[in-house]
């Protein structure tokens, strides 16, 4: 039972946002940051939102907590939307007594009342929600005066063979977000008339051998091969392969990626 109470509408508004009910076995293993740096990242989100320890914070996409749990050991509290049950159930077997909360709910119609939160957190959600216009004008119903959106983002984790690679499944295979396209991901908030109110970075270093990398495309890991047939599949795996091989060498040698973490703070339109 999830704390507040278990929300389970029964007409979902936005029947093709992506669910990912799917991912609940894999997703804390394949999307975790390095160790420690989840808690560098919570920091920049304190940072950006000017939080404090009283803050009530809402996330949207909470999943199973990669983001709010670090998050709930600065802030008062961390309540949560999520349309995945699996996800969730994750997140309150993770939690312990840390103050977060979720609720299976969408995003396009939040169960919370106008002006009750500091902040609202977002993280590689806007892309999976058709109606993720409608989200924002929820957001802003949610937030309280003075309140702020907390955009985060990786800056492109896992290297240049993999922005050709995730290019390419768009150009050739029509595989496109089915919410905010992925080119603008960085600018759109703005081009809705968000007001932008500064930005944090969080540097760091990711080791991992290319043969893995491939294996979460040929494992069907990302959500976006969710939606290729197996002949898509197979030979974007295969391209990826003779990228990674160009890049790297030896596909089962250890390499460092730079990478990071943005959050970008915005007040609404």
């Amino acid at each position: 039972m999830l704390a507040d109470g278990l929300r389970s509408p029964t007409v979902w508004p936005m029947a093709d946002s992506i669910v990912f009910d799917r991912a609940a076995g894999f997703y804390d293993a394949t999307r975790g940051f390095p160790p420690g740096v989840e808690n560098r990242v919570a920091a920049a989100f304190v940072a950006a939102g000017r939080l404090g320890p009283a803050s009530r914070v809402l996330e949207v996409g909470i999943g199973t907590g990669r983001i709010a749990l670090p998050l709930a050991r600065r802030v008062g509290r961390v309540v949560g939307v999520d349309r995945s049950l699996p996800m969730l159930e994750k997140l309150v077997e993770k939690r312990g007594t840390l103050a977060v909360d979720g609720v299976r709910a969408d995003a396009t119609r939040l169960p919370f009342a106008d002006a009750s939160v500091e902040a609202a957190v977002a993280v590689h959600v806007f892309h999976l929600i058709p109606g993720w216009r409608a989200v924002l004008a929820e957001l802003a119903r949610v937030l309280r005066p003075g309140g702020l959106l907390l955009h985060g983002g990786d800056d492109h984790a896992r290297g240049e063979a993999w922005r050709r690679w995730r290019a390419r499944t768009e150009s050739q295979f029509g595989v496109v977000n089915v919410g905010v396209p992925r080119a603008r991901i960085e600018r759109f908030l703005e081009e809705e008339g968000w007001r932008p109110a500064g930005v944090e970075r969080v540097r760091f270093v990711r080791r991992a051998r290319p043969r893995e990398m491939l294996a979460l495309i040929e494992g069907r890991i990302w959500s976006l091969t969710w939606r290729m047939n197996d002949a898509q599949l197979a030979e974007a795996a295969a391209a990826l392969r003779d990228d990674l091989a160009v890049a790297f060498g030896d596909l089962d040698r250890e390499v460092e990626i730079e990478t990071g973490f943005w959050v970008r703070a915005y007040r609404p339109a």
